[in-house]
């Protein structure tokens, strides 16, 4: 009977390892050129949808380098010296769309940004300091439509300690930048964030 129970297992296991190997991994047409969009933005308290519209995109340029070395040698066969230039090269053109600063109110929010792609993105949280990350995404890589979930903290978010709870902070946040940008950076979308002052609701 063990053996049995030994022989199951093992099938199961090689069974498991093949269907493993046929999986595949690949996502999309790789001949078809990278396409991201945003499709809109969402504040999820209020159920407002920002007034957005994808801006034009500006063609960027990859500008890539490497060192080419031209070695003189003397009569004698010894170096006598080596010249080193820097040469540069375009690459490829790249798409960026930068989007007008996103006022955010005041209040603890979410903000969901539905995005609709044929490729796999990236989306790298803004990098704040310790427990002043007033906005953060939860998901930073994806692949094809997506809704990206944004937790918004409110005006007072990291400053509990510095002012009383009744205190109404009179002035913006400073604005925050985020690319987002497909795997092969040929999609790249500028974000801006700012946050109203508790004043202003």
């Amino acid at each position: 009977m063990k053996c049995n129970w030994a022989w199951l297992i093992a099938l199961v296991l090689t069974l498991s390892m093949m269907a493993c190997e046929d999986e595949n991994y690949d996502f999309g047409d790789p001949n078809l050129a990278s396409d991201f969009q945003i499709v809109s933005i969402t504040d999820s308290v209020s159920g407002y949808d920002f007034d957005f519209v994808n801006p034009q995109p500006k063609d960027t340029t990859y500008i890539y380098h490497y060192l080419q070395r031209d070695t003189v040698y003397n009569p004698d066969g010894s170096v006598g010296e080596v010249n080193v230039d820097t040469v540069y090269y375009e690459g490829k053109t790249a798409k960026l769309y930068e989007v007008p600063v996103l006022l955010l109110p005041s209040y603890k929010n979410r903000l969901y940004i539905r995005v609709k792609s044929n490729a796999r993105w990236n989306a790298p949280v803004i990098p704040f300091p310790k427990g002043h990350d007033w906005i953060k995404n939860d998901q930073v890589a994806g692949i094809g439509d997506a809704i990206i979930d944004y937790k918004v903290g409110s005006r007072m978010y990291g400053l509990e300690q510095y002012f009383p709870e009744d205190f109404l902070i009179p002035v913006r946040r400073r604005i925050e930048t985020q690319y987002i940008t497909t795997r092969d950076s040929m999609v790249m979308y500028k974000l801006q964030f700012e946050q109203k002052s508790m004043t202003e609701e």
